[in-house]
């Protein structure tokens, strides 16, 4: 791995609008090509915007189909790479919730959401792997919103490789910010301060939430989820993160630094290396 500048961005996306959510992260890396970063990363679905009836598999398309050729334009012009999810239509006609990574050389991979919930049983068809990312500056593993339920999904990641987790939500919390932001955003930070922060110590690995931005009710979708942008590093610290009580779209410029990493790897104690995997069986059970 080595230091990369990276710009999250907690944004709206338009339900089924792939078009119009492409402009907005343009805008967005625009701004964020200010600070001279090396990566944009958006949140789930950012490119096709969720949506639960017949506009979203209209919406959805190939992984390497027009949005992500437009991504990849847009890469090109301005030298940066960008992670951004969107709806794959694969070649049986299923629907996947897929994150895709693209740079100024092309499509760099994608990831298909393993763990799907209930609500989305009906439209999304899981993958089955944890693919890991090659960029030009690290490994990037991704556990898209339900996958970071599982402790399995972040060791998974780690084992194949991953140095940085990008962890893309869609998600409201009971309280939305509609009624409470500030508390809204506190329900997603103690989240993150039992669950992510074990995940990034625990497997030496940067982890970066991003939530969509709420502030949409058409196409049968109501949401209104927190702005929240959660970067954690390799011991488990919170390095960077969205101020609380906002209720609009937020970026968060941060770089990840090398040498912490290799600093929380090379520890006597680093535990993964004294994992003893002919006793966790039962895990697969």
């Amino acid at each position: 791995m080595e230091d990369i500048k990276i710009a999250a961005i907690s944004m709206i996306s338009k339900p089924a609008s792939p078009e119009q959510n492409i402009d907005r992260h343009v805008k967005w890396i625009e701004k964020a090509t200010k600070y001279d970063v090396d990566w944009c990363l958006f949140p789930e679905m950012s490119v096709t915007g969720f949506c639960f009836d017949r506009n979203f598999f209209q919406a959805s398309e190939p992984f390497n189909g027009p949005s992500t050729q437009k991504m990849i334009e847009v890469a090109k012009s301005f030298n940066i790479t960008i992670g951004f999810g969107i709806a794959e239509k694969d070649q049986s006609d299923l629907l996947r919730n897929t994150y895709v990574f693209v740079s100024p050389e092309g499509l760099l991979g994608r990831y298909r959401k393993t763990h799907i919930p209930p609500l989305e049983y009906t439209i999304e068809t899981s993958g089955n792997e944890f693919t890991v990312i090659k960029t030009r500056k690290a490994m990037v593993g991704v556990n898209i919103c339900f996958d970071n339920w599982f402790c399995e999904s972040g060791r998974l990641s780690y084992l194949n490789g991953a140095e940085i987790i990008v962890a893309p939500f869609y998600m409201c919390w009971e309280t939305d910010i509609k009624t409470d932001p500030q508390k809204s955003y506190y329900a997603w930070r103690e989240l993150a301060m039992i669950n992510f922060r074990a995940v990034a110590w625990q497997n030496g690995v940067y982890h970066i939430t991003i939530n969509s931005c709420g502030g949409i009710s058409e196409k049968g979708v109501e949401y209104y989820g927190p702005p929240l942008v959660i970067i954690i590093n390799p011991f488990g610290e919170i390095e960077a993160e969205t101020p609380a009580g906002q209720t609009d779209e937020q970026m968060v410029v941060h770089t990840l630094k090398a040498e912490t990493l290799v600093k929380r790897r090379s520890d006597e104690l680093f535990h993964p290396r004294y994992r003893r995997p002919s006793i966790y069986r039962k895990i697969t059970e």
